[in-house]
């Protein structure tokens, strides 16, 4: 904007009859906008007493449309000679009045000046990404508005609270489904209630713990394939292969002062 105008001299004397005076706020440059301006007149004699003013400032609005851009141009930015605004960095639009912030505001925000979000109530962050929750989230929930929760898979409710599996999965298995347990390693199951031994404890054995066999009465080993009573360096059978029993001869167990082994299946 220009410097106001008034269409009464700066220095005379006061009319006798009433008299209209007349403000003016010419515009300057090829730009739109609007400008509020204050004034108060005030009417002094040549030795600086006031003698009348204005009672209280008087408030104007000037609008100003002579972009050769329809609209102008806003945030520095340059009409060019196809009549399109040329933006600054971090601003985008056809008047340049879109603000660029990356990453962008989430959750509602504004962004009014490039990388600045203004964040709605009960959102803060660089990009109104984080909530002032006041809410605890259990299980592994986030909280992501007030009062709510994102819950993982297997569970629900306000706060995450409510798991989806009837019954609880157990040795550290969580719950991913309604009913379904992922288990832990070394345990598998339902309910990842049942221990896995590789290899398996075979005929002779139960797994217990992971890894971890207990075998029937006569058998011994890491997964129960060793016989009590059996020469260190014989392996077990291999399935399917004839078996006999074998007895020893009163006459030759007396000589050889050895209890007979008929328990035994060699």
């Amino acid at each position: 904007m220009a410097d106001p105008t008034i269409n009464i001299p700066l220095l005379g004397t006061v009319p006798h009859k009433a008299s209209v005076v007349q403000i003016g706020f010419p515009c300057l440059g090829k730009q739109d906008g609007v400008a509020a301006f204050e004034v108060n007149v005030i009417i002094m004699n040549s030795e600086g007493n006031i003698i009348l003013q204005t009672p209280q400032n008087a408030i104007f609005f000037k609008t100003c449309q002579q972009a050769e851009c329809p609209g102008g141009c806003r945030n520095g930015g340059v009409c060019n000679k196809r009549h399109v605004c040329e933006c600054p960095d971090g601003f985008y639009g056809p008047h340049c009045e879109k603000a660029l912030c990356v990453p962008r505001c989430m959750n509602g925000g504004l962004c009014i000046t490039p990388g600045l979000c203004i964040c709605p109530p009960g959102f803060y962050g660089i990009n109104c990404d984080k909530a002032n929750c006041t809410t605890t989230c259990f299980n592994g929930g986030t909280c992501f508005y007030l009062g709510k929760c994102i819950c993982p898979s297997g569970y629900e409710g306000d706060q995450c609270e409510i798991s989806k599996c009837h019954q609880p999965c157990r040795n550290g298995g969580k719950c991913t489904g309604k009913n379904k347990c992922k288990c832990s390693k070394g345990y598998q199951g339902d309910l990842c209630s049942k221990p896995v031994c590789e290899p398996s404890c075979g005929l002779y054995g139960t797994c217990v713990e992971p890894n971890k066999c207990q075998c029937k009465e006569g058998w011994h080993g890491r997964h129960c394939n060793k016989r009590y009573g059996a020469s260190g360096l014989s392996a077990l059978r291999p399935a399917g292969s004839k078996h006999r029993q074998h007895t020893p001869s009163p006459k030759r167990a007396e000589e050889k002062h050895v209890p007979p082994e008929s328990n035994y299946i060699w």
